[in-house]
């Protein structure tokens, strides 16, 4: 599994990412692209998680300006049939093959949700980025990718037409886009063995150590108040609501205590009454 995060690994738990490699694309894919001369083309995916076809119409609108204002093609991931007036420079596809895309020599620019697979992906393939998170995981990979040099991250909610095509154009031309997202690539490139490799050596100690009982967690063994601290939590909830009820009962007992009482004893006149 590539670096591109910190993380604690334990013992008892393996990590594995497999990317493979691309191959040849659909014969009306490869023609799109060919067709596309010395200028390449942009592939644009909102991955799984985010349908296109779900996106606003204003959205929809801005990406249309920016296809048409685009030298290269656009090959775009959409989900929908019902876009009109579609630029002559895009093809629209339910699905494609993300890994040939990403692959194709052709390929200048990624624009992304900025999923983590999808960076993954792109930094396997040594493709600029430009992201578009949504929610969840998207926007601190977005921010990571953009912190390590390969990627410009955009806001969705301030997103215009011209900031979009400027992204796009960035990062095709500066060089060092490219160069940044080439070096994650050389470290990500760079192990000892191939994660199938891994998988495989992984799955086979546990077969031959019947379970690698001594890798399992104690966990196993617990019943649900232990493993969830079930009887510490109700240890404190007791002692927060005794706090709560001593206090209160304090500041009751400081509001009716005596007070130092003045006392005026005034001269009665008897009024008599005939």
């Amino acid at each position: 599994k590539s670096q591109l995060f910190n993380k604690i690994v334990i013992n008892n738990c393996q990590y594995f990412s497999q990317i493979l490699s691309f191959s040849n694309l659909f014969q009306h894919l490869e023609n799109f692209i060919e067709g596309a001369g010395e200028a390449g083309f942009i592939y644009f995916s909102m991955g799984s998680s985010v349908k296109a076809s779900n996106l606003p119409d204003y959205f929809r609108a801005l990406l249309m300006i920016v296809f048409r204002n685009l030298p290269q093609r656009v090959l775009w991931k959409y989900e929908g049939d019902d876009l009109t007036d579609l630029p002559s420079n895009v093809l629209l596809g339910k699905w494609l093959p993300q890994q040939d895309v990403l692959g194709h020599p052709k390929l200048k620019a990624f624009v992304t949700h900025g999923g983590l697979l999808s960076v993954f992906e792109t930094v396997y393939h040594g493709v600029p980025v430009v992201s578009l998170p949504v929610f969840c995981d998207h926007d601190a990979n977005a921010a990571k990718a953009e912190a390590d040099g390969y990627a410009i991250k955009l806001d969705l909610f301030t997103i215009t037409p011209e900031g979009l095509l400027r992204a796009i154009k960035t990062v095709i031309r500066d060089p060092r886009y490219k160069t940044q997202v080439k070096h994650r690539q050389k470290l990500l490139l760079d192990q000892s063995e191939i994660p199938l490799e891994k998988a495989v050596y992984w799955t086979e100690y546990v077969l031959r150590h019947k379970g690698a009982v001594h890798l399992q967690s104690p966990s196993r063994h617990m019943g649900v108040i232990d493993y969830y601290s079930l009887d510490v939590v109700v240890f404190l909830a007791l002692v927060l609501i005794g706090i709560y009820y001593t206090t209160k009962k304090l500041l009751r007992l400081m509001r009716i205590l005596p007070k130092d009482e003045v006392s005026i004893d005034l001269p009665r006149k008897n009024i008599k009454v005939e």
